[in-house]
């Protein structure tokens, strides 16, 4: 029911150009559709950027690299796209809790920040009955899914023309990646079909095959939309998706800047500062603990070339190096401070208990700078960190960090000139709306703004000109 709905056949046959669409450029939708969704999937799951991350996958991960070896080597003409259906069904299945009963708004997430995002969407709305997707094995069985999983192979025939033309063009994780969002869209159209009492989708992504795919299904079927973001958004970032929600609710004005500068972005928006409680900036008479904090793209040899660099001022400064959480790119660093008992390795910590323990921060291109200085701490931005192009949060650009070129014995003294510049303050509350102000009142004004979305019938009357006055402030 819910395929003849939304027309798979015929939207693919239709928009087959649609769905290659550059969805940076000229052409832009005031609301996400089933095209829109594939669109934004695809520019992010082709760009080169993640073209560099499925390679480190494969390299690290066992299980992909044969996946992907197994797939490369089969016929394109059969077994390749019955990879892809595969894949779509592992997705359908895996999708739950199964049941929606009286919700009001539905929710989707993914990783930890998702859901940590979610959590603060839904404090904001705590008398809103919610529902909370995840895409988790323990769903695997329920009864739901496994009948969308039989829906899903009773229409593989209109979904065949579709996943040829993604065997054609991408190799295996990047279409296997787009075949997900029509997935997703499938059976959150069918949520939105069986459930009538829903009244809005809530989204921790702009750009996740899952979260565009429910965006899509649920303007589709003439529900609100809801997006927060869950990192900063890089302003020099190569690709930057567009925010087509009913209504999103930013860290900061900054953010929306951003969005209206690089994509676009249609939204009411709300601000609701950055996760956690931020602090004055606090300096100390000398520095006990040095944090380096990576990214997924780190290079170890400049690593380890700056901690040795550290040592020779700071013999017994404790360094902690805190990996990226994304075990499927998990590094070796293994060597790293083996003989070094001062030196610490972490993944996975408690993020502000670490930034607690430090007196300065050394990061490469990470959002994490932005959780820092909300904590209270000075960030050192060394580019050479990674591989990511320089400042591609644009830190550097609006002055909300100094970036350095290597570790030298008066860097903190240079941070404590930076950060106390005047001025600074006013360019951090840009990016952490909640940064020296009122969290209550923040969060009341972010509360009446979401509230409008999640509840149109009893919030209508004040939309227009409330729109206007958070549209003015952000």
């Amino acid at each position: 029911m819910a395929l003849r709905a939304v027309k798979v056949g015929e939207a693919i046959a239709d928009t087959a150009e649609e769905i290659t669409v550059e969805v940076a450029g000229e052409k832009r939708r005031e609301r996400y559709d089933l095209a829109t969704a594939i669109g934004v999937v695809r520019e992010m799951e082709t760009s080169i950027g993640r073209a560099n991350v499925f390679e480190e996958i494969k390299k690290k991960n066992a299980l992909y690299r044969l996946v992907d070896t197994i797939y490369t080597k089969s016929g394109a003409h059969f077994f390749q796209p019955l990879f892809l259906l595969i894949y779509m069904i592992k997705c359908v299945v895996s999708l739950g809790p199964s049941k929606v009963g009286d919700a009001e708004a539905l929710a989707i997430s993914n990783f930890d920040n998702e859901h940590k995002t979610i959590d603060r969407v839904a404090a904001l709305a705590p008398d809103v009955r919610l529902v909370r997707l995840t895409v988790a094995r323990s769903h695997v069985f329920s009864l739901a899914g496994l009948k969308s999983a039989l829906r899903m192979i009773g229409s593989a025939g209109r979904l065949w023309s579709f996943l040829r033309l993604l065997t054609r063009a991408h190799s295996f994780m990047p279409a296997a990646r787009i075949a997900s969002a029509l997935a997703f869209y499938i059976r959150c159209s069918q949520f939105f079909v069986e459930s009538k009492g829903l009244k809005a989708a809530i989204v921790a992504s702009n750009y996740s095959p899952e979260a565009v795919g429910m965006a899509a299904a649920a303007h589709r079927h003439g529900r609100r939309v809801v997006y927060s973001n869950h990192a900063p958004v890089p302003a020099n970032g190569t690709i930057v998706p567009p925010v087509l929600s009913d209504c999103a609710l930013f860290y900061g004005s900054e953010t929306t800047q951003t969005y209206e500068r690089r994509a676009r972005c249609t939204a009411e928006v709300g601000l609701i500062g950055q996760p956690g409680t931020s602090r004055a900036m606090e300096w100390l008479e000398s520095i006990e603990t040095i944090g380096i904090f990576l990214t997924s793209g780190t290079k170890v040899d400049v690593l380890k070339s700056l901690v040795a660099t550290i040592r020779v001022d700071l013999p017994k400064a404790r360094i902690i190096i805190r990996q990226h959480p994304v075990t499927l790119l998990k590094t070796d660093f293994a060597d790293i401070g083996v003989d070094d008992p001062y030196t610490k390795l972490t993944i996975g910590n408690p993020l502000d208990e670490e930034i607690t323990a430090c007196d300065l921060v050394i990061c490469g291109n990470s959002g994490v700078a932005l959780n820092v200085l909300s904590g209270g701490r000075p960030v050192a931005y060394l580019s050479s960190l990674d591989g990511i192009k320089f400042d591609a949060n644009g830190f550097v650009e609006s002055r909300l960090v100094l970036s350095v070129p290597w570790w030298t014995e008066d860097m903190y003294d240079r941070l404590k000139g930076f950060y106390q510049t005047p001025g600074w303050q006013s360019v951090m509350q840009t990016y952490d709306a909640s940064y020296g102000v009122d969290l209550a009142q923040l969060h009341a004004e972010a509360s009446q703004v979401l509230m409008r979305h999640l509840r149109p019938e009893t919030h209508f009357d004040d939309q227009a000109p409330m729109a206007a006055a958070t549209k003015k402030v952000a």
